[in-house]
């Protein structure tokens, strides 16, 4: 392999035995000017924030996402709750139309019962199946109450229990 730099050559690394028994020194090379290769790579300014933008885009692509998410989400849950709005809303003009379709079925049964039963036929009825009659002036009996009510109270005295006694005991130590 022939190399300018010794930094490739990967002879010098190599155990094996390629048929001769001294390892294989490398040629000396015409005199140069002895220089010592610093691997250092000096970067100015400009070169310096092309290399950290790769991480500042990573850092800004994740902040990026991060936003794009959280809208998504929001907008996910506009949606889900409009969703909602609307099922509940059906559900609501359902049970208003049933609602009003039952005030509708109880009012004609009210006016059926009504034309069923008018005054007449039930003054009639009460005449000929139950035996009555018409309540006539005679029979109004007034009574007056001009005198002030009394009541007495009929019941033997009881005597108190324990738990009363100890009140009264109590009572009597404290005034």
């Amino acid at each position: 392999m022939a190399s300018t730099s010794n930094a490739y050559d990967f002879d010098l690394f190599d155990s094996r035995d390629h048929g001769s028994a001294a390892p294989k020194l490398p040629e000396p090379k015409a005199p140069q000017k002895q220089k010592q290769k610093n691997n250092v790579v000096k970067l100015d300014e400009k070169q310096l924030r092309r290399s950290h933008r790769h991480s500042a885009n990573t850092v800004k692509m994740l902040m990026n996402l991060a936003v794009v998410l959280v809208i998504v989400g929001a907008i996910g849950a506009v949606v889900f709750s409009q969703v909602q709005l609307t099922e509940l809303t059906d559900e609501i003009n359902t049970a208003n139309e049933s609602l009003s379709q039952e005030k509708s079925i109880a009012i004609q049964l009210e006016m059926q019962a009504a034309s069923k039963l008018n005054t007449e036929e039930i003054e009639q009825i009460a005449r000929e199946k139950l035996g009555m009659e018409k309540v006539a002036d005679g029979q109004t009996s007034y009574i007056s109450l001009t005198q002030d009510d009394e009541g007495t109270v009929v019941q033997a005295e009881k005597t108190p229990n324990l738990l009363d006694r100890i009140w009264q005991v109590l009572q009597s130590l404290f005034s």
